[in-house]
């Protein structure tokens, strides 16, 4: 079931090479769930095909968006990657946070995000993650090949499993299109109070949201926040 849940979302990738190997290897762990935002408009052409031998299957199945927030729409718990150079907030040491993985995964769905070969994620990307990970290595020589990250990452993932360190399973988390409708709600409430005028709006609501998805709330913690927010817009414009 934990397989089943947790995708691999390579974000703007640039080298269909790594593509290809980035399925080979996901099927190497029994992972099928690669995504794609931005690729390549070959991206399943020749180079790929023969670093994915035996795994193209997964690469012909993975569906491409436009957008991160489109490929994070169903997903309750997203996880950005880093080599924790120039970043504003210093990331987790992956293996701290893959227990609170596992136990997420068991029924709600988990998406590891992997930027692209020259400049990683974005700050926007992480700013749409729960956690911000890396993988210790060299400290002179911190980036690692987005396949190769990949391959680490669904490693310990089966590796945490098979050691059964999963926690207590069944508790649901909201999703992605879930939150996107929390944060409609805190910019009206934003716009009714004025407070664009001051602040950009936009990214107001970014850093709004990176700090509530450290929270990772339920989803009845989720309802009861929506609900209150509701209640306070229909007040403020004059509704009972």
């Amino acid at each position: 079931m934990v397989h089943d849940n947790v995708i691999f979302v390579l974000v703007r990738p640039q080298f269909l090479g790594n593509i290809g190997a980035a399925a080979r290897v996901l099927k190497n762990f029994s992972f099928g769930g690669l995504a794609l935002v931005e690729p390549p408009r070959n991206y399943k052409d020749s180079e790929a095909r023969r670093m994915a031998v035996g795994a193209f299957d997964v690469l012909k199945n993975a569906p491409v968006f436009s957008t991160v927030s489109e490929a994070l729409a169903d997903v309750s718990l997203a996880v950005g990657t880093s080599s924790g150079q120039q970043r504003g907030e210093m990331p987790e040491r992956l293996q701290a946070v893959l227990p609170r993985l596992l136990e997420v995964a068991e029924a709600n769905k988990v998406a590891f995000l992997f930027g692209d070969e020259r400049n990683g994620l974005s700050r926007q990307d992480l700013q749409r993650c729960h956690h911000t990970v890396t993988i210790p290595v060299n400290p002179q020589f911190p980036a690692l090949n987005m396949a190769q990250a990949v391959g680490i990452i669904a490693y310990e993932m089966s590796l945490e499993r098979d050691t059964g360190k999963a926690g207590s399973p069944g508790k649901r988390f909201p999703c992605g299109t879930q939150d996107d409708e929390l944060f409609r709600q805190i910019g009206d409430l934003l716009e009714e109070i004025q407070f664009s005028r001051t602040f950009n709006k936009e990214s107001v609501l970014r850093e709004m949201r990176s700090a509530y998805q450290r929270f990772n709330p339920s989803c009845r913690e989720l309802d009861l926040l929506k609900g209150v927010l509701h209640r306070i817009n229909q007040r403020l414009k004059g509704g009972t």
